[in-house]
């Protein structure tokens, strides 16, 4: 017999073993799966950072460029001022002087109006040729894109044109080639078009490039278009140097998700684990609030809430595990254990002697349920409390999912004597249509209607509809949440009388409760207020 014990312990501890591993793999799996999955994107991140270095540094080139082609008809005409276009010495000295002078303009030639021509340079030996990109730039002024006869030198040239002859302004392309070369050796190309004449382009570096997509686009003024290509290569390196940084980040996302998803299975199985020994040590106890008919100020009878007692500590609110047991199934155990409570403490009050009512709240899955009703309602007849002091109160913020069902049960329940209230009318899934399918005769006016009172926030006409729906349909209604006397008396003057609320009484335990019983004094009935018309 040892042996076997022995046996069967030591396969199990083998098999909780081989799971932890199994865990642990997957866990490793996952991280180095987000850590793969990261680096994957560095092809799209790359393209993303120089698109934004590029467009960044671009803005050089923009601005220099907007700058230079706004003032051109400003510039030219008053540069133009200056010569006499006769190509005489004076003219000379002064092409030479603004070519020295501005580091921007690589050249200035003239053509005066009987075609003789004249430039800064007059020894160069190379001859360009030029193509309009903005013929009418200005009612003086056109651009032009100059090529050499082998195309290996572009240049931006602006022309000045009057009746005594042409300006020419050939552009130095100092910030298109500092891009050009700032990442590796012309893998950057900057290209200007126009809509006028798109097949032209001015740039600077391998116009190979332009087979492939821009990585930056910009608008100029009047049609100018600029265009910042890049070569594989440059995308490559930039992919290269983010594959390890995306890498790390995949990992250490990974290892948080992993460390987050553990954390919360521990707490779900911790709470599971504690609520289970809370069912044990019966720690869940049942608070009672009033309900009060205030047109004779007698106690219409109470509503069960359910608090969980830990030892040593305070009292935990329902809000930090209703949520959780409604959806773990444990909300049963803990409902059966209030209600034993609820019949051995009532019974002390001699509660069966009166005709006061009890709501129990309940989820919808108790009502699609005859054998879980069942039980619940063998607990109850072994006390003296009679079933028609019982009321069950079922939220219509959880769904039902069988209500032809639920309506069954419900009808065995008004049967028996037991009452069926929905609960926060008008806050849930099935609004109104669940009154009419299973035939609910009762109703609990919500919290967040009553609030209102007193303002003019949209919900107190909502507030006055389910009042009116309710008198219209003959329906038992009361109202939660009442915490204020002006609360309290604009809802009696609708008609609503069953009130429950922090005005009246907050959950109680029951030798408080008990007490609240035996101090609430009856009152002439009411009467609503006269209003004059």
């Amino acid at each position: 017999m040892f042996s076997s014990k022995r046996y069967r312990y030591s396969f199990f501890r083998e098999i909780t073993f081989f799971t932890g591993i199994k865990r642990h793999l997957a866990c490793v799996a996952f991280v180095l799966g987000i850590a793969l999955l990261s680096s994957l994107t560095s092809s799209f991140f790359s393209r993303l950072q120089l698109t934004y270095i590029i467009s960044s540094d671009s803005d050089d080139l923009l601005n220099l460029h907007s700058m230079k082609i706004n003032r051109f008809p400003d510039l030219l005409a008053s540069l133009s001022q200056n010569f006499r276009f006769d190509c005489g010495i004076s003219d000379i000295n002064l092409l030479e002087s603004v070519t020295y002078n501005d580091y921007v303009i690589k050249q200035v030639a003239i053509k005066t109006s009987g075609n003789q021509r004249c430039s800064s340079f007059p020894r160069t030996n190379i001859k360009l040729q030029v193509i309009p990109l903005v013929e009418n730039y200005d009612e003086n002024v056109s651009l032009w894109v100059a090529f050499d006869s082998e195309k290996k030198q572009n240049l931006l040239v602006a022309e000045w044109h009057e009746e005594r002859g042409s300006l020419w302004v050939y552009m130095e392309p100092i910030v298109s080639d500092t891009i050009r070369n700032k990442y590796c050796s012309d893998c950057v190309l900057s290209a200007i078009t126009s809509s006028q004449n798109p097949e032209v382009a001015f740039w600077r570096g391998d116009a190979a490039l332009f087979s492939s997509k821009p990585l930056f686009s910009a608008q100029l003024a009047d049609g100018l278009r600029v265009d910042t290509y890049v070569k594989a290569e440059l995308l490559e390196l930039y992919r290269d140097q983010l594959y390890l940084p995306l890498f790390i980040m995949g990992l250490t996302l990974g290892v948080l998700c992993v460390v987050s998803c553990q954390a919360l299975a521990r707490r779900k199985m911790s709470l599971h684990s504690l609520v289970e020994r809370g069912l044990v040590e019966k720690e869940f106890v049942p608070y009672y609030q009033p309900i009060v008919d205030v047109s004779n100020n007698t106690l219409y009878g109470c509503e069960m809430l359910a608090r969980w007692h830990r030892p040593d500590q305070d009292v935990i609110s329902p809000m930090e595990f209703i949520p959780y047991v409604e959806k773990s199934g444990q909300i049963l155990a803990i409902t059966d254990q209030l209600i034993e409570k609820l019949t051995n403490e009532m019974t002390k009050l001699n509660w069966h002697a009166t005709k006061q009512v009890i709501s129990i709240n309940v989820v919808p899955e108790q009502l699609e349920s005859q054998v879980i009703m069942e039980n619940t309602l063998r607990i109850l007849q072994r006390s003296e409390i009679q079933l028609n002091q019982i009321a069950f109160e079922v939220t219509e913020r959880k769904q039902f999912t069988d209500l032809a069902m639920a309506s069954d049960v419900i009808e065995q329940l008004r049967q028996k004597g037991v009452d069926v209230k929905l609960d926060d009318a008008g806050t849930g899934y099935g609004g109104f249509s669940y009154i009419q399918q299973l035939n609910i005769r009762s109703l609990k006016i919500d919290k967040m209607f009553v609030e209102n009172i007193g303002t003019t926030d949209i919900k107190l006409s909502l507030l006055n509809s389910i009042i009116a729906f309710g008198k219209e349909a003959g329906m038992e209604m009361i109202a939660e949440g009442v915490e204020t006397e002006e609360q309290s008396k604009y809802l009696a003057e609708q008609g609503v009388y069953l009130q429950q609320g922090y005005f009246f009484g907050k959950p109680m335990i029951f030798k408080d409760f008990a007490y609240y019983c035996k101090s609430i004094q009856p009152k002439p009935k009411f009467e609503p207020t006269m209003r004059l018309v």
